[in-house]
């Protein structure tokens, strides 16, 4: 089985988009064959926890109107060539993603972390849900259906429960170098950064399963890993 790492965030779009490609390239391979990993970055963990209005935040990330709206629509653009939606217009909050984090991956411990991941970009990025909420990020996971107690995940994250791992990925994120994201490192050999096409996280998936069966030889754009890192 080849592990895939996936260093991500719930409000970064490229990393939705990411996540979406990736599943593409899963289709068609053995069941079982390979598992997604769920790895937690948070770009913005200086946000307040209740997160921020979303209108100054994005003009004062991109310097103004102009260049905000042009940095939507490429990125709706590409979503919509994937069938992935995007409503920036409905997205009202801009989030501390902690807390949502944390929910992903208590989620993972019970075999649904890509679940609950796709659920909280889904709502974020599609209906403007504001996953910095903890009633929105249970609304969210019950509604999608991930295989999740509601209520015995609200009781875990109100005691705090997931905050070592999410620590615990960041900090291994910063000892790989990682520092932008989607990231996706599979079998802790050969490594990829950004939104990649469909075609190249397939790649990846390949020279991993090559890596491991003996046959080095990672193409130039795929980032060689020494085995054993995670």
């Amino acid at each position: 089985m080849i592990v895939v790492d996936v260093w991500a965030d719930i409000a970064c779009p490229w990393c939705y988009l990411g996540s979406h490609r990736l599943a593409a390239a899963l289709r068609g391979r053995a069941e079982g064959s390979v598992q997604v990993r769920w790895r937690a970055f948070e770009l913005q963990p200086g946000l307040p926890a209740e997160g921020v209005a979303a209108e100054p935040f994005f003009l004062d990330k991109f310097g103004s109107a102009a260049a905000r709206d042009a940095a939507f629509a490429a990125v709706a653009a590409q979503g919509a060539a994937d069938g992935v939606r995007f409503d920036f217009a409905a997205m009202h909050r801009a989030p501390n993603t902690r807390l949502a984090q944390r929910a992903v991956v208590l989620a993972e411990g019970r075999g649904a972390g890509q679940q609950a991941a796709d659920a909280l970009f889904a709502g974020h990025f599609a209906h403007g849900a504001d996953v910095a909420d903890l009633d929105t990020i249970l609304r969210l996971l019950d509604e999608a259906a991930v295989p999740v107690d509601v209520a015995e995940l609200r009781a875990e994250l109100v005691a705090g429960a997931g905050l070592d791992r999410v620590v615990a990925d960041q900090r291994l994120a910063a000892e790989l170098g990682i520092t932008g994201v989607p990231f996706f490192l599979a079998d802790g050999r050969v490594a990829v950064s950004g939104a990649q096409p469909a075609s190249v996280l397939a790649e990846l998936l390949d020279v991993a399963e090559q890596e491991a069966a003996g046959q080095p030889g990672a193409p130039a754009e795929l980032a060689p890993f020494a085995p054993g890192l995670v």
